[in-house]
């Protein structure tokens, strides 16, 4: 019955998305960075008395979005996470100026060789008085799915935020988190999660291409192995980071960015990052907007058909005229 009801919402979406004008905006964005605990281990650094070591991983997304209605829009995104893996969202949203809400199924695609794609809920809600103030709230979980043989596994994500305006401003305080828990084996849970505390700024000016993201924070990045007891392995960090987007033209623009911990150290009994050690990651990423393309209308189609059927008819009319 979920998977119906989920199979019924897309194939809905897909028809609206289908049936309308294409204003699409195409995002492609990639990133690499290194702090992130290796998944394949199944026994706790801490454990062994270890310190943090980098681990290099590549992540990015990849989005098509397309308005369905004066206020609605259809967005496609693939995404691949250091903490989520691999997730295809399909969500529309509805905006009226005040509020907005995007809702849709979600799917974790071949994270797990027994569990090749699972479902989820995405909601997302944001009420905003224009110029003045504005709150997200932002909620993803697997749903109808337990944690009872090798290989299931649930992705969770949340996200609150909220935000003032000042001039040429745009200044967030933001809680977000992402959970994936993975039973390893019949006796081995692993949790890998991430929680960040942050201040957001965004820097724009009207009539000027580019824009800057300044964010400052504390982030918790935690590894947990649950048997018969439970060890877990946390690494805490001040991160700084800083994002920019740069608009070519109404169809193109271009965005990247890069963030690193001003001070990482290990909590509990995990030992910090070596005093060598960089930690960083890197993001590059493009938006094309492709306007004014149009799929055939049923009027098109119609009149196709009968420009297509007028040569016979000829041909039927010179037939009959030489009999």
């Amino acid at each position: 019955m979920k998977y119906k009801a989920i199979a019924f919402i897309s194939f809905f979406l897909l028809l609206g998305f289908a049936s309308s004008p294409f204003a699409l905006d195409i995002s492609l964005e990639g990133s690499l960075g290194n702090m992130a605990f290796d998944m394949s281990r199944i026994t706790a650094l801490s454990d062994g008395n270890l310190p943090f070591t980098e681990l290099l991983y590549i992540s990015g997304t990849a989005k098509i979005e397309q308005p369905i209605a004066e206020s609605a829009l259809f967005a496609v995104i693939f995404n691949r996470d250091p903490i989520l893996r691999n997730s295809l969202y399909t969500t529309v949203s509805f905006d009226t100026g005040y509020a907005k809400i995007a809702v849709g199924p979600f799917f974790g695609l071949f994270n797990a060789n027994s569990s090749l794609i699972t479902s989820g809920l995405s909601t997302t809600l944001t009420m905003t008085l224009p110029g003045i103030l504005y709150g997200t709230f932002r909620s993803d979980t697997t749903i109808g799915a337990g944690i009872t043989v090798p290989g299931d596994y649930v992705q969770q994500r949340s996200e609150m935020a909220f935000g003032v305006w000042g001039p040429n401003t745009l200044t967030s305080f933001r809680l977000s988190t992402k959970t994936f828990t993975l039973k390893q084996t019949a006796s081995l849970t692993t949790v890998d999660s991430v929680t960040n505390y942050d201040m957001v700024t965004e820097v724009f000016k009207k009539n000027v291409p580019y824009t800057a993201i300044i964010t400052l924070g504390y982030q918790s990045l935690k590894r947990s192995y649950i048997s018969a007891s439970t060890s877990t392995d946390e690494l805490a960090a001040l991160m700084i980071g800083m994002n920019a987007t740069f608009r070519f033209s109404d169809a193109f623009k271009i965005m990247g960015g890069a963030r690193s911990p001003l001070y990482a150290w290990g909590v509990g009994s995990l030992k910090s990052p070596a005093s060598t050690a960089v930690l960083y990651e890197g993001s590059i990423g493009i938006v094309i907007s492709a306007d004014n393309i149009k799929l055939p209308t049923r009027r098109a189609l119609s009149i196709g058909k009968d420009i297509n059927a007028a040569p016979n008819e000829k041909s039927e009319t010179a037939s009959e005229a030489a009999q």
